[in-house]
């Protein structure tokens, strides 16, 4: 399961830097396009993405942390006068405010041309958060215009550009810039001082290194309280959490970490996305761990109650259970990063009726597993008759049941068609039943039978293995060549074995009643009567010539 759960970061990992974390691309009329999962056709209207919410935002970010300020002017509700003596400067003054007091989720504005509905928002007008400085809020919103070519546009509103100046000027330079050597804080790199983006780093493992020693202390506070009471579910959690637990709190730490130091905005949404997908990691990790255990714990105690009647059931659901955590995680993760899995989730519906119709013996053959395993019909080891055999089963598995056969053969039977089939287990009988026809000579007497019929059933009911209520001999019928007596008896035993042995010594017992009775077993006979009939008026017959008068003449 490791390396199933290492496989998931891999695939989340690329997605992340084959997606948003890409290097933009360079547009041969303008600055470059950002980058847009959802509607990338829609963007590509406009040279510069503004067709959504979601691509102005990421494009004017992107734009002014590139360095171009002139081009990140055309996102900006301004007249042309405007733009040109000062849209540079408000692009850099709403920048730096989106980067310091900026509250609202970028990945959650909307991808879709026309925007979203909001409550007393203005249908042209899309609300994507606030500025908050010095307990002050102010609403950030884009307008949708009609450009110079006559597309429809989305651009920052005219009246959030008038609120800029104001709202940049009470931006309180940071008093931990001011002790730190110049060259941290003049130094920049992707638009951001070279100090934060050391602190960043650094962070990450400062804040494994203090994930790492709270939960060691936990480690210690369950060992506490397992010496005073012992609890499964908390040493299956203690035994399971600390690897995933390590990396959840890492996340957490970081990102609190992250939120003091403060960095710009497009980066702090890209690690939000890559830690989101470690955080959505950490927990799958943690949940199938916790699954693993569990699971075991309940194969152990099912094998030491009743065998494997349960095994195979609770390591099915196991891996079910593992595989929807692992789909689950899957969603979340490309919901992260931003991919509308309303498309995926539908795939796997369609997706599920396909496969299951293309393996319907398959899902058949499952079921019926589960149907065996679950009813508790047979189980591994046992005898059974199924159909006309008889054997010991050796296997159950999802697929198949598994008999060795009397004849040492074995016997592999589909689960779907044992499910319906008559299954006689033999090894869970109380009493074997012995059904014996005995054929006695025509010329035995009625009181020689009297007497033997006496003698046997007095043995049936002295015999110490022998149920008395169920001990029956009986003269049936005159047979074509002997007289049928019937035994029926009911063994006290379920052992196969042991009724094959006291059926033997039974049968013996009885040919020493009959030999002392002077009675003997009757060989099947049959009289033939051959009769010759004379053949003496069919050869004459055969042998005489016609005779044929000839016709007289006149």
């Amino acid at each position: 399961m490791k390396v199933h759960i290492r496989s998931l970061l891999l695939v989340i990992l690329s997605s992340i830097l084959a997606s948003p974390l890409q290097p933009e691309r360079t547009q041969a009329s303008g600055p470059q396009k950002p980058f847009d999962n959802h509607s990338e056709n829609a963007e590509a209207e406009d040279s510069l993405g503004r067709s959504t919410p979601h691509g102005t935002v990421f494009g004017f970010l992107q734009t002014v942390q590139s360095g171009k300020g002139k081009e990140a002017a055309q996102y900006l509700q301004l007249s042309g006068e405007q733009r040109a003596t000062n849209g540079e400067r408000l692009a850099h003054e709403l920048h730096a405010l989106m980067d310091t007091a900026f509250v609202g989720r970028v990945g959650a504005i909307s991808h879709q041309h026309e925007g979203s509905v909001q409550p007393g928002v203005p249908e042209d007008h899309e609300r994507i958060g606030t500025f908050k400085i010095n307990g002050h809020e102010t609403d950030v919103d884009l307008v949708r215009v009609t450009d110079s070519s006559g597309a429809e546009i989305w651009l920052f509103s005219s009246q959030v550009l008038s609120k800029v100046p104001e709202l940049f000027a009470e931006i309180q330079d940071s008093k931990l810039e001011s002790a730190l050597p110049g060259f941290l804080v003049t130094t920049r790199l992707f638009s951001t001082p070279l100090w934060r983006l050391l602190a960043l780093v650094l962070l990450i493992p400062a804040s494994f290194a203090l994930a790492w020693a709270m939960v060691r202390l936990l480690q210690a506070g369950q060992r506490l309280w397992l010496r005073l009471r012992r609890h499964q579910v908390v040493e299956d959690i203690h035994k399971s959490f600390a690897g995933p637990a390590t990396l959840i709190l890492t996340v957490v730490f970081y990102q609190l970490g992250a939120h003091f130091i403060g960095s710009p905005l497009l980066i702090r949404e890209y690690y939000r996305r890559v830690s989101g997908l470690v955080l959505i990691a950490g927990v799958a990790w943690l949940v199938v761990r916790v699954i693993k255990r569990w699971g075991e714990r309940a194969r152990l105690q099912s094998l030491a109650g009743s065998g494997l009647r349960n095994g195979a059931i609770i390591l099915l659901g196991q891996r079910i259970f593992n595989a929807f955590v692992i789909v689950f995680a899957g969603l979340m993760g490309l919901s992260m990063l931003g991919v509308d899995i309303t498309a995926a989730v539908a795939g796997l519906g369609i997706g599920s009726i396909g496969i299951a119709f293309a393996a319907q013996k398959t899902l058949e053959n499952l079921l019926g597993g589960i149907s065996i395993l679950g009813d508790q019909v047979i189980r591994v080891g046992e005898t059974c008759r199924i159909g006309e055999e008889i054997g010991t089963v050796e296997d159950i598995s999802l697929r198949s049941t598994r008999i060795r056969t009397l004849a040492g053969t074995t016997l592999s039977v589909p689960n779907g068609q044992l499910a319906n089939m008559n299954v006689e287990n033999i090894s869970r009988r109380k009493k074997s039943l012995l059904q014996a026809r005995i054929g006695l000579r025509s010329e035995t007497s009625s009181e020689q039978m009297r007497s033997l019929l006496e003698e046997m059933r007095a043995l049936l009911l002295r015999h110490p293995k022998v149920d008395p209520d169920v001990a029956q001999v009986h003269f049936i019928e005159f047979g074509e060549s002997s007289l049928e007596l019937e035994v029926n008896c009911l063994f006290l035993t379920g052992s196969r074995d042991e009724f094959l042995a006291l059926r033997e010594a039974l049968l013996l017992e009885i040919m020493d009643l009959l030999a002392a009775a002077g009675v003997g077993l009757a060989t099947p006979a049959r009289l033939i009567h051959i009769t010759r009939e004379r053949e003496a008026d069919q050869r004459q017959a055969t042998a005489a010539p016609s005779i044929v008068r000839p016709r007289a003449r006149n």
